[in-house]
């Protein structure tokens, strides 16, 4: 009975040194979270401002690729690229698993209609997910910066989606994320990267035609426009992604430490149930001895 009084300890220190660190690990996806959720929030009214800028100075162009080479529909080239962006640690739910599944549904409805498909992972589990569970072959991946997210991050990871958009065998290039909207609601999305085109611009039929003026000419000016606005839109999806991240992370382990408390009450309670046996079966001891010892003294007194 001692014995097991002993491991029920071990195990209530165990449970409870788990749920400290599920207790710290929620504080601190919290505090990134917030950090991040303002940066993403800030940004948002930028990027759709820039989008709205593109868009207008695209409409009045009739030959984009003038412009930018990724305004161009290749002719050459069958593959799709898919760009995942997931975490590099797990213990956030099922947001990896979620955003995962999601881009190899969409991966096997492009390979369906005879397009093959490759697939580049922003973050470690994407990788281990295609590798050790799909069918199809990682082209690359690149992890997380231990700060989270900064402009260099994009830049990085837009240098790179260029580069496998260039390449003679990809047509287009996806980008799989997921768009932040709670703590509590994230919504894994795949939008098109390159070719850039009318349908990912902004595009109303409010729109009135006015005349413009440029200075330099329109090509020049959406030129320059063009990789301020992909970086833009390659920093909010970064963003985005982590701040699900973040937020799943930090549901996940108030959850965890929900469970544990919820352990721990009940192995205080089989605890003290062992305690209160033992030490009713200790004064049930103390009892029948002192039974004992009285009729010894009876007996002895009668002789």
């Amino acid at each position: 009975m001692s014995q097991k009084l002993i491991e029920l300890k071990h195990h209530m220190r165990s449970v409870g040194n788990i749920q400290n660190t599920t207790q710290t690990m929620s504080t601190v996806a919290a505090a990134k979270l917030a950090r991040c959720k303002r940066k993403a929030v800030s940004l948002r009214a930028y990027v759709e401002r820039m989008r709205e800028i593109v868009s207008t100075q695209s409409a009045y162009l009739y030959d984009l690729g003038e412009s930018s080479p990724l305004f161009k529909q290749k002719d050459f080239g069958s593959k799709i690229m898919v760009v995942v962006i997931t975490s590099d640690i797990g213990m956030c739910g099922s947001y990896n698993g979620q955003i995962c599944r999601v881009a190899q549904t969409f991966m096997e409805k492009k390979e369906a209609k005879g397009n093959p498909v490759g697939v580049w992972s922003k973050g470690i589990k994407g990788e281990e997910f295609f590798r050790r569970k799909t069918k199809y072959r990682v082209d690359g991946y690149d992890s997380w910066s231990p700060e989270g997210v900064a402009l260099n991050d994009a830049v990085k990871l837009l240098y790179t989606m260029n580069n496998l958009y260039m390449s003679n065998e990809v047509k287009e290039l996806y980008c799989a994320y997921t768009k932040f909207h709670s703590t509590v609601k994230r919504e894994p999305k795949i939008i098109r990267i390159f070719p850039i085109g009318m349908d990912t611009l902004v595009w109303g039929k409010e729109h009135k035609f006015q005349e413009w003026i440029y200075e330099p000419g329109p090509h020049d000016l959406l030129g320059e426009l063009i990789p301020i606005y992909m970086q833009t839109q390659i920093f909010e999806l970064l963003l985005e992604s982590y701040a699900s991240e973040q937020g799943a992370r930090m549901m996940a382990m108030e959850e965890a430490s929900d469970r544990a408390e919820a352990t721990l009450r009940e192995l205080r309670v089989h605890y003290n149930r062992i305690r209160r046996d033992l030490v009713t079966l200790d004064l049930l001891g103390i009892l029948s001895a002192a039974k004992v010892i009285e009729k010894e003294a009876v007996s002895s007194t009668a002789f």
